[in-house]
This record gives structure tokens, sequence and C-alpha cells, in this order.
């Protein structure tokens, strides 16, 4: 009679459990049966009035029947006449009539207005290239008279006379190692400050999150790595007032905050009216005091290491490219040997 019983309820023990895990299959079937649907760029476009819109696309697949971005639907337009915030939602259906829905914003705003003064026309604008020295023996480079100029324009091409290394990057194309790097970074617990321009930061909203909650900083490229001189006189200055906004907007669209007021010229390449723009619009221009010629492709991680411990020295702006393949199999090494000889880094933002 007792084994009756255990078997009785070993049977409907099983019988209990069997039902569930059909239940369980019934509704992750029934989750795998919605199409996924995501938007390309951010979710949140921000356009000047009178500026075009322009759909920057989606991507629908269903696991089962695989694409369907060709049968995605969307309700909503967009006044770009018009300041305001425009809605616009997609949709897309399966073969089971389950939909899947995804929101874009669109806010036009008013072009706001920068007035060029007339004491920029006094201020040298003379198209200048950066160079620092790049003293190889570990000692400082002064600078000479241009440090202290500098200053007057809130700009800085070194920290410090301490053991602090400042990491920077520029970036302005897609074809790069900066992930590899971040990921390197990451593992080390260094921060770094990463100088982009408005293509790239609309392109990689999942890395340009990631970096501001790691703790590291994204300044201002410009939008289209333009020779910013070029654009500082009473001619051009609303384009190149739109070189740094569209940035601005750029990095608000991804992260949904206002961009740190730190900047690189283009290239290196700047003027003392361009710095005293730059400092007008709240920012703070960092140049670099150890670089080399690292924007080759086939430089090796072995070389890459050689130059960079050329060229460390105390509050040191080291000025790297993430196209290098070297540069990102380098770093690790690199990073390591610094605080071997009691190096820490740091953000450029911390200069005073």
């Amino acid at each position: 009679m007792k084994q009756k019983r255990i078997l009785l309820f070993f049977s409907l023990f099983f019988c209990v459990l069997l039902i569930m895990i059909g239940k369980i299959k019934m509704i992750y079937s029934h989750r795998q049966d919605f199409p996924s649907l995501i938007l390309k760029h951010p979710d949140i476009i921000i356009l000047k009035k009178g500026e075009q819109y322009q759909e920057p696309g989606f991507v629908a697949t269903d696991q089962k029947i695989g694409d369907l971005t060709t049968k995605v639907k969307s309700s909503g337009s967009v006044n770009e006449n018009k300041t305001g915030t425009y809605k616009i939602v997609y949709e897309v259906e399966n073969q089971f009539h389950h939909k899947t829905t995804a929101t874009r914003y669109v806010k036009v705003e008013q072009e706001e207005k920068y007035t060029y003064k007339k004491e920029y026309d006094k201020i040298d604008n003379q198209k200048k290239g950066w160079w620092s020295g790049n003293e190889k023996n570990h000692t400082i480079p002064l600078g000479g008279e241009k440090a202290e100029v500098l200053k007057k324009y809130d700009a800085y091409f070194r920290g410090q006379n301490k053991k602090i290394i400042y990491l920077t990057f520029d970036e302005g194309s897609d074809d790069t190692y900066l992930e590899e790097i971040v990921n390197v970074l990451d593992n080390n617990k260094v921060k770094a400050t990463f100088f982009l321009c408005r293509k790239y930061i609309l392109n990689h909203k999942k890395l340009i999150n990631h970096l501001i909650q790691k703790g590291h900083s994204i300044g201002n490229h410009t939008a289209n790595h333009k020779k910013m001189p070029l654009l500082a006189n009473s001619f051009n200055f609303q384009e190149y007032i739109k070189e740094i906004k569209r940035t601005e907007d750029a990095f608000y669209q991804v992260t949904g905050k206002q961009m740190e007021k730190i900047y690189r010229e283009p290239a290196g390449e700047w003027s003392f009216r361009s710095l005293q723009i730059m400092k007008d619009l709240g920012y703070r221009t960092y140049f670099w005091s150890a670089s080399y010629m690292d924007f080759q492709n086939d430089v090796s991680k072995e070389y890459a290491l050689q130059e960079m411990l050329k060229l460390y020295h105390n509050g040191a702006i080291y000025l790297l490219h993430p196209k290098n393949k070297g540069n990102y199999e380098a770093l690790d090494d690199f990073i390591k040997i610094m605080k071997q000889k009691g190096y820490h880094f740091d953000l450029v933002k911390n200069i005073s």
C-alpha cells in the first residue's frame, strides 16, 4: 500500500512537472514569435529649423521567416520648418500577426545665431600646425613663450610636473580599433580622453554610452574634421559654429547628456583666433606633448611600444590614433610599464 502511494506521488509529480515544462515552452515559443525591430542611429534626432529630415533607417527580422525590413510601416511626419518635437512610430507584423513597434522622436530647434565679434579681426588667424618638440630624454617640453600665451586662450599641451600621463585618442572614421582599446583601458582601470567627430558618435551609440559609464571623457573634434582657422572669419563664422554645435547635438542625441567643453583642433591645425572663439564658446583646447607618426597603417606593436616609451615625461599628453593596430596591441604593455615606473593616468580635463 505504501509503495503504491509513493508511485502515485511520483507519477503526479512528473505529470505536474511535464505540464509546467510545456507551459514554459509555450511561453518561450510565444515570445520567440514576435519580430525584432531595431532603429538605426539614435532614436532621438535633433534638426535645426529648415534642415531636411532624412530617415536613418531600421532593421526588422523574424527568427522563423528572416528579414522583415520591407514590411515595416511608419506613421507620423516631421515639419522641418516648424519648431517642436515630432513622433514617428514604426510597426512590423509577422505571419502570426504578432506586432512589434518602435518610436523615434525628432526635435526641430531654432538655429541659434552667434555673432562674429569685431575684435576677432585683431587676433592672428594664420593657420599653424602643432608640434610640441617631442622631447625624447623624458624631460618636460617647456614650449617657451608659446606655453604662457596658450594659457590666455585656455589651451594646454601638457600637464603639471607630476608623474601623470594623459592618454588621448583622435578618431574620425569607422575604420578603427577603438573598441579593443577601450577594453584594454577598462581592464587596466585607466581613464582616457577621446576626441570624436559627429559621425562616429552617431554610429556608435553603445560604445559612447559605455565610455561615459566607465568615466572616460569625450571631447569635441568638430562635425566634419575641417580646418577650423579657414572658417574663423566673418564670412564663414556660422559654418564654424555648426562644426561645433552639430557635434554637441549628436552627443546629446546618443547619450541624453551635455557634451563636456573639451576640444581638439582637427589635424592639430590652429590659430590664435580659433582658440579665442573656442574659449568664448566655453571650451578648453588640448594639444599634446607626446606623439609619433602613428597614422601609418603598417606600424607594428613592437615599433609602437618603442616610440611610446621614448616620449614619456611628467604631465605628458599623448596623442594616439585608434586606427593604428600597433597602438592597440602595444597599449596594455605600455600602461603596465608606466605603472611600474610610478606613473598613473588621468583625464586632460583635470589639468589645472
